[in-house]
């Protein structure tokens, strides 16, 4: 039997503190979307768990540039977020959960007041962008081809473009979809899913919603017909206006996504689409065009062409001052690390974050000479950003390993912090989080970085039991202040286990070698490094237990911790989450086939090194008890390779236990339903107790 005693001396003198369970997810509170008006007036979302309707709600918050308090802004019964003020200053435009039918834009003046449904789509909305006279929308929306011919009719254009004085448009939209469903599903395109959801033939389609005088008399109006402004034959990427709000700028997948990384960079005329220019080419996840404050040259993050996978998330910068010669210029390729949510501090700096060795910050880049400037870091992860130009006011989200996530705001001119939130500030005073220590080891002359989560001190004599945490991606990077797993890591110390984890060859932040090494290898070269940095800890650390650990990770961390038990027995047990076991099937069955082959050559000339590094090919190694987690809605990585796991395991004889959970998908871990959540870090708490 094992016995801890999980608080420390003074915390059994201050009896009301508590450690941090998995049940407290419920409780917690996200600070995070913070947008600054012209004038520095500060919006954000903060998002809480609904435990009643098993769902996330979030109202919006307002902060004036002179108050010390802020407000809130719309009532949170669903979840507002993604807040934009128009150029105009006076318009509020945010996306919103209130319609079944997914996010709609829904707009409000900044006096205040009731906010109005603008869109109505099929599916909502994946993003919108204002225009600069403040007149119109630009959104990105996922349709098919009968829906389309719907919303491009004048006449019934409502049922998609929704005026709110229009409640009969509710009817005529469930008409609609449940004419448009089909049982069963033909399919014709190789991206058919995504998410959770099967796309039925829908494609990310741009729009164009003019709203003209939306608020006439404090009353909305009749909205004007949507302007469609692509081919229903490929998928485009949300752009943005130039300066005369002419055109649009964006990409267009040249190909089925499934098939290509290849884009066309796009220029289109709103009030005649058909004429669309082809400035350049792209490739990667083309996402972020913004137009400088001059109008001469938009920016846009992609990757590098004649590249991989494996290159760093780039910031390109396209001239659109000489309209004969676009020139597109690479900005942070000497950098060496991932660049994104840039935006334009000047005519001739931008802004961007970056993950840097377990960090995340602010950093700053002329256009010109191309010299990189951090502008804001700190220890601790900036996760998103917002800039007011004219006063040089800065918003930022954080989160660190002592708080999930608040809002700061600062200054580029004078960079005192003041801190905007502290939304589980009384959570936090009866639930003090763990403490975190780094570290850093060598392996074949390469320097790395691991951390650890330490339980408070105990009375007791036995050592404290470990669980060895491992990142997704490969190429994600993990930080202690990693905002969708402060809860996860706080309740397994809460249970009076040590959490180590370490950023291995395949990681973010590195570099591109760092991250390249995995290339056709995602087993050996991490594994060996994961060993290292849990070997390194265990020796720096002899209140550790090294006869009792477990190990865990989701997706690639999934694929690595089955890989782990196949290749030593040193684990008590093991908890694969979301994880690919099975190359060959998984790299026919994701719905980002050619992701995988990026990283592991095409399917049918590489079929034996695609087997060779499956963990379903060792499975007779496994002596260790396996938990199998699983969504079954998980398109990026099918269950199927779950199943697949589980079946060989039981015929072999192995410890193992699969649970699948209904509904959630990939991200059922960081976004899934609030009581899976729960759930499954209790299923992780369960199963190494038992077994450790």
């Amino acid at each position: 039997m094992r016995i801890c005693i999980h608080q420390s001396l003074g915390n059994i003198m201050n009896s009301h503190v508590k450690t941090i369970n998995a049940e407290d997810f419920v409780h917690l509170r996200f600070a995070e979307n913070p947008c600054l008006s012209p004038d520095g007036r500060l919006v954000f979302t903060i998002r809480t768990i609904n435990e009643k309707k098993n769902s996330y709600q979030g109202g919006l918050f307002l902060k004036t540039k002179d108050s010390t308090n802020y407000i809130r802004y719309t009532s949170g019964t669903h979840l507002d977020t993604s807040a934009k003020f128009s150029p105009s200053g006076k318009l509020l435009a945010f996306l919103s959960s209130r319609q079944e039918n997914g996010m709609q834009v829904f707009l409000m003046s900044v006096t205040g007041g009731e906010a109005f449904q603008v869109t109505n789509f099929p599916k909502g909305v994946v993003g919108f962008t204002w225009s600069h006279d403040s007149q119109s929308f630009h959104v990105l929306a996922m349709v098919n081809e009968e829906e389309l011919e719907v919303i491009i009719q004048p006449k019934v254009s409502k049922s998609f473009v929704l005026s709110p004085i229009d409640f009969e448009v509710e009817k005529i939209k469930e008409k609609t979809i449940k004419s448009l469903s089909r049982d069963p599903r033909v399919i014709n395109d190789g991206f058919y899913r995504e998410g959770t959801h099967f796309l039925e033939g829908r494609k990310a389609q741009p729009f164009i919603i003019p709203i003209g005088n939306f608020f006439r008399d404090d009353k909305p109006s009749r909205i004007s017909d949507v302007i469609h402004l692509g081919n229903i034959a490929y998928h485009y990427t949300l752009g943005t206006f130039t300066h005369a709000d002419t055109q649009i700028i964006l990409s267009k997948y040249i190909d089925d996504p499934s098939v290509t990384m290849s884009q066309e960079i796009l220029s289109i005329t709103v009030n005649d689409p058909s004429k669309a220019n082809v400035l350049g080419s792209a490739f990667g996840w083309v996402s972020n065009f913004q137009l400088s404050p001059d109008g001469k040259n938009v920016l846009y993050e992609a990757k590098r062409e004649n590249k991989t996978v494996f290159d760093d998330q780039q910031i390109f910068v396209c001239s659109l001052d000489t309209p004969q010669d676009f020139q597109i210029s690479c900005l942070t390729e000497k950098f060496h690390r991932s660049a994104s949510m840039a935006c334009w501090l000047t005519d001739e700096t931008l802004l961007f974050l970056s993950p840097i060795n377990g960090r995340i910050s602010l950093y700053k880049i002329d256009l010109h000479t191309k010299l990189v400037e951090e502008v804001v870091g700190g220890e601790r992860n900036i996760n998103s950003y917002s800039l007011a130009r004219t006063t040089g006011d800065l918003a930022i989200e954080v989160s660190h390993n002592s708080f999930p996530s608040d809002i700061f705001i600062t200054n580029l001119e004078n960079p005192v912090e003041r801190r905007i939130t502290e939304v589980n500030n009384n959570y936090l005073k009866e639930h003090p989080p763990a403490k975190v220590e780094s570290y850093s080891f060598q392996l074949n002359g390469h320097s790395l970085q691991g951390w650890i989560f330490l339980p408070s001190e105990s009375f007791s004599d036995e050592k404290i039991p470990v669980v060895l945490e491992i990142h997704g991606g490969p190429a994600a990077m993990w930080s202690p202040h990693e905002k969708t797993m402060w809860h996860e890591w706080n309740s397994l110390v809460g249970r009076g286990f040590a959490v180590i984890f370490c950023n291995p060859h395949g990681s973010d932040g590195y570099g591109v070698e760092f991250r390249k090494a995995v290339f056709e290898n995602w087993g050996t070269i991490a594994a060996n490094d994961i060993l290292k940095g849990l070997d390194t800890a265990l020796s720096q650390y002899p209140s550790l237990d090294p006869q009792r650990i477990s190990v865990t990770g989701g997706s690639y961390g999934g694929y690595m911790t089955a890989w782990l038990i196949t290749q030593t027995n040193r684990f008590k047990a093991a908890i694969s989450q979301r994880g690919v076991y099975e190359f060959i099937g998984f790299g026919l069955t994701t719905d980002i086939p050619i992701w995988f082959e990026q990283h592991y050559g095409e399917i049918i000339d590489t079929y034996a090194r695609n087997w060779s590094d499956s963990p379903v090919a060792h499975v007779k190694n496994i002596n260790t008890p396996l938990l199998i987690i699983h969504a079954e809605n998980d398109f990026r990585v099918p269950i199927v390779s779950a199943e697949q796991l589980f079946w060989l395991g039981k015929r072999y004889g192995k410890v193992m236990r699969f649970i699948r959970y209904p509904r959630d998908g990939h991200e059922l871990s960081r976004s899934g339903e609030p009581r899976h959540i729960v759930d499954r870090i209790k299923q992780i708490i369960n199963w190494i107790e038992k077994y450790s």
